[in-house]
């Protein structure tokens, strides 16, 4: 950098570096120095206002997010993460609305609706939070954004019963509002169609939706609402602290979908930082959440045993399984579109998965490879590997490199719409699935949807997806694959095969699923109190993010465990340093096991000025004062027995951030 700094994409992934090893202040700078060198680039903007969303505050993101829709008013990315960031129309700041009506082009006085935000007492909630943000950036759906519009488009529908609230949570507002039925609707049949993120009728789509989310009022929960999460919720650092208030506050049931716990499970097949927001995630979900839908019964087995392994149990009861065996047949486009891959039906095996380690494609590779071996490349199909381009694969590429033949015999497609993947499925002579992990595995449920036989590993969830149905195989062993694919390449056995799918198998309807989700969400009972943290013995637990992403799966001293100990609007997002208050509704809330002599200690950190704060618990307050660089800690007893505690938390002078909590014995 000293030797050339006016490289602005070197500044950009010196950003990256920095953000990946934890350094956010370093990528801050690093961004925007890139930012400055180039006035016409929106990307480092973006990666500023995603660093403040996750690391920072709100406030600080939609700076970042309107300074990139000044630079391009069409960044739909930016448009996207503006809207959630935005506080209730009554409570923003003149300044910044009048910046968001300019790059939104939105009318002053345009308003969507006379609603207050008011639901009925047990009404049902839909959070597509990820799935809006996914569109924010990109179109065409994979896995789980496929589940979640499916079963939205279902629950849109007039005659279906409850009629559900679609909502997006705001980081900003610390709440949720609702989305418009009739826009949402038309957003998700658009997004099935193309993977044209420039199509005039999405992105004007796009721009209804979001001018709608920015003036929108915020919902307000009525006792027994249930809440459910179609997607995940890694991204707002706040956001299963508020679902944690309003369950408290308003008597709200909250029942996430779970797909799967795998970067628990294996985490050396994603990226370390992937890892480690899916176990702050997942560490705070387990105290946040009232039940769960498990997508499948390997799914709902991995969650009770992992949380046990988390000293949180879930009851077996509180996690119904709803199966994603659903009906994926689409419209298909005319066969002659293989053509435009060099396709002929009937001479290709087709592979339906993201580019990424856990899906198993090198192993996939090495198995067409010794079937060149043994039949001649002649007679072994093209290996038709359909998704996105994933991550961690570079292997791949370098085995096509490697090999001429390889490169002969598979072929990579991205980007493909959902009528060319139809047509991909009706003319392949089989799936083929080696996953070495899944939840559940849709692409098994798509092949049996188009009576394709799924070729498919012995592992986890698969077997309850492809049942009597799929012809199965090691996934570790590509001798094993091989052999699998040689028996389906003998027509008599694949048609006998193909014949008893026919026959016997039957896909659930998306209605089905939909109703089974919005029944067996409304079965889970409130567990507010059974989902608190319980503290039993010393121990520390910081409420300060980590500068390295940690994979070891021993979540005893797991330093994200104290997230869970939070409860109040004054908390803001964890920083580096720890967790700062802002007002006077902050609370460490928790069960305590009891101990003779047991004594809590709270650890806080002054921001660049002095501070004061005060603490109370059972009735005694106890004031302390922070120096800058110099950590102080309010010690408080604990009682002998055990006890529900709610240990108040008030800012009197400056910024106050509490770093971690501490008890011994």
């Amino acid at each position: 950098m000293a030797r050339e700094p006016h490289l602005q994409h070197v500044w950009v992934q010196l950003g990256h570096m920095e953000k990946e090893a934890g350094e956010i202040d370093l990528a801050t700078s690093a961004y925007e120095e890139a930012a400055r060198l180039r006035p016409d680039d929106t990307e480092p903007l973006l990666r500023l206002g995603h660093l403040a969303k996750a690391w920072r505050q709100p406030a600080d993101a939609a700076g970042y997010f309107i300074a990139a829709l000044q630079r391009d008013r069409n960044t739909l990315q930016a448009v996207s993460e503006l809207v959630r960031l935005l506080p209730d129309r009554d409570d923003i700041e003149p300044a910044l609305w009048t910046a968001v009506l300019d790059v939104l082009d939105i009318e002053p006085n345009d308003r969507i609706s006379n609603d207050t935000g008011h639901l009925p007492p047990g009404a049902v909630v839909l959070d597509v939070t990820d799935l809006l943000a996914f569109f924010g950036q990109r179109r065409l759906p994979t896995g789980i954004q496929r589940v979640q519009i499916e079963v939205s488009l279902v629950g849109l529908e007039q005659m279906f019963d409850p009629q559900p609230v679609f909502c997006v949570y705001s980081s900003a507002r610390r709440g949720w509002i609702r989305l418009s039925r009739e826009h949402f609707d038309t957003l998700c049949r658009l997004a099935k169609q193309s993977d044209d993120v420039q199509d005039p009728a999405w992105t004007r789509q796009l721009d209804r939706m979001y001018r709608e989310i920015a003036v929108a009022r915020t919902l307000r929960f009525s006792p027994s609402t249930v809440l459910v999460n179609l997607g995940t919720s890694w991204a707002d650092r706040n956001y299963l602290l508020d679902v944690r208030m309003v369950r408290a506050r308003d008597g709200v049931v909250y029942v996430p979908l779970v797909f799967d716990l795998i970067p628990l499970i294996g985490p050396q097949w994603f990226m370390q930082s992937l890892v480690r927001d899916y176990r702050a995630w997942f560490g705070s979900l387990l105290h946040s959440a009232d039940g769960f839908l498990a997508i499948s019964e390997a799914t709902r087995q991995d969650l009770v045993r992992v949380s046990a392994d988390w000293r949180a149990p879930v009851p077996p009861e509180s996690v119904p399984v709803v199966r994603l065996d659903g009906d994926f047949r689409q419209a298909s486009a005319d066969a002659a579109s293989l053509h435009a891959h060099g396709l002929e039906p009937g001479s290709y095996v087709l592979l339906v998965s993201t580019l990424e380690p856990r899906k198993n494609h090198r192993t996939a590779f090495e198995a067409w490879l010794a079937l060149a071996d043994t039949l001649g490349e002649a007679h072994v199909p093209r290996l038709v590997c359909v998704g996105g381009r994933g991550w961690l694969n570079e292997d791949l590429h370098q085995m096509l490199r490697d090999s001429p033949a390889l490169r002969r015999m598979v072929l990579i497609l991205h980007g493909i719409p959902d009528d060319t993947l139809a047509t991909l499925y009706e003319h392949c002579l089989f799936a083929l699935y080696p996953s070495f992990y899944e939840g559940w595995g849709l692409p098994v449920s798509e092949a049996l949807s188009y009576g394709k036989v799924p070729a498919i590993s012995r592992v986890s969830s698969l077997p309850e997806a492809g049942g009597r149905f799929a012809q199965y195989f090691d996934p570790s062993d590509p001798a094993d694959i091989a052999t699998t694919v040689r028996a389906l390449l003998h027509a008599p056995t694949r048609h006998s095969a193909e014949a008893a799918i026919h026959q016997d198998y039957v896909p659930r309807t998306w209605r089905g699923i939909a109703q089974d989700v919005v029944t067996k969400a409304g079965s889970v009972s409130s567990r507010v109190q059974d989902t608190l943290p319980c503290l039993a013995g010393a121990g520390q637990w910081t409420l300060a993010l980590p500068h390295q992403a940690n994979t070891t799966d021993r979540p005893v001293t797991d330093a994200w465990q104290g997230e869970a100990l939070r409860h109040g609007r004054a908390w803001q997002s964890p920083g580096l340093s720890g967790c700062r208050i802002d007002g006077d509704d902050a609370a460490l809330w928790f069960h305590w096991a009891g101990a003779q002599g047991a004594m809590l200690h709270i650890h806080f950190v002054a921001g660049r000025a002095e501070a004061t704060a005060k603490v109370g618990m059972d009735g005694v307050d106890r004031a302390c004062r922070v120096q800058p660089g110099m950590p102080e800690i309010v010690s408080c007893p604990l009682p002998n027995t055990a006890k529900t505690l709610w240990i108040t938390i008030v800012p009197i002078i400056g910024d106050v951030i509490v770093e971690k909590i501490e008890i011994t014995t």
